[in-house]
């Protein structure tokens, strides 16, 4: 087993996405399985005052903190942390990502002996369901256009003792975690600050028209948490920001414009799915961010999820009529 003393040392750069709430966990969980010795910076834009303060009491002599009155993309915060960045090796987290046991030593493995400018982990949700082990980007061409779409492998697969995935390149990598070496994502200047979301497929395009390799690593296991509905009302304001759906698909619009890809989801799909992302803020919690909002859309969606719909009453009867419940 590789020790701390023999992973190289790496400088984690902690960003948020889209929640400010889970700061403070992703940083437990950072400091209870990271060993190794690293350097931290954590990057925020428009942070409140309450989080930054603890930031700066809990994090006093251990990190280095860059915070920026207003919201900022991934990209913005990210190069800025690069730039500050004094290691070969960086690795950029959202604080919705929460690291397992065992977790940095197999991307700095994979890195070295890959020659990798890019690595990520095996990416879980709800604790041992895969949310992606690694991406793909499918392209298709129609009357002279190029259509892109991404695709997450193995997603929602139940992963039990042992899996057997192995160590493989990827088109891109998730943005949620990503093992980098400095100077390529730098030079390559693989986070486009013009982005509110797409980054990961960009930076990908990015990395494999300059030759550059990107590696999942197995081994390697994080946990991506993501409330059905948002819990904090601190969190609302930044959640809202980043998934303006006409701010988003200007990024695809970017990207396209970029490579010649539309990646924005053919026909309207990604349009559609930035609906429900933009759902995890209840009705009346967009109206008045607070504690009794939340509560009170919680417990809508609470009960609306315990009502029969109309399909599910068709299935049950399907399946009474065909034996299911007899077996």
């Amino acid at each position: 087993m590789t020790t701390g003393a023999e992973v190289e040392r790496c400088t984690i750069i902690l960003t948020p996405r889209d929640l400010f709430s889970v700061t403070g966990e992703c940083l437990d969980h950072l400091f209870a399985h990271t060993p190794q010795p690293f350097d931290l910076i954590v990057a925020m834009g428009g942070a409140p005052d309450a989080l930054r303060g603890e930031l700066e009491r809990r994090l006093a002599g251990r990190a280095r903190l860059l915070f920026d009155p207003a919201f900022r993309n991934t990209a913005e915060l990210r190069n800025r942390a690069l730039r500050e960045t004094t290691t070969r090796l960086a690795v950029c987290l959202d604080t919705n990502v929460f690291v397992r046991a065992g977790w940095l030593p197999p991307l700095v493995r994979c890195q070295q002996e890959t020659g990798a400018s890019q690595v990520v982990p095996l990416i879980l949700d709800g604790d041992d369901k895969i949310h992606t082990a690694g991406n793909d980007l499918f392209i298709t061409h129609e009357r002279g256009k190029a259509f892109g779409t991404m695709e997450l492998r193995y997603q929602n697969q139940k992963v039990c003792e042992t899996t057997n995935l192995v160590r493989r390149e990827v088109d891109f990598g998730e943005v949620h975690c990503q093992l980098l070496v400095v100077r390529d994502a730098l030079e390559l200047a693989i986070y486009d600050e013009r982005l509110r979301e797409g980054g990961d497929i960009d930076s990908g395009l990015a990395l494999s028209r300059a030759g550059r390799v990107m590696m999942f690593e197995p081994a390697s296991h994080v946990y991506l948490f993501y409330p059905p509905l948002l819990e904090h009302p601190q969190d609302v304001p930044l959640h809202r920001w980043k998934w303006d759906i006409p701010s988003v698909m200007a990024s695809y619009r970017h990207i396209e414009d970029k490579w010649k890809i539309d990646v924005g989801g053919p026909r309207g799909g990604f349009k559609r799915y930035l609906v429900n992302v933009n759902a995890r803020v209840g009705p009346l919690t967009q109206i008045y961010p607070s504690r009794p909002t939340i509560f009170a859309d919680r417990l809508y969606r609470y009960v609306l999820r315990r009502l029969p719909s109309p399909s599910s009453l068709g299935d049950r009867f399907t399946a009474w009529r065909t034996g299911y419940y007899r077996e």
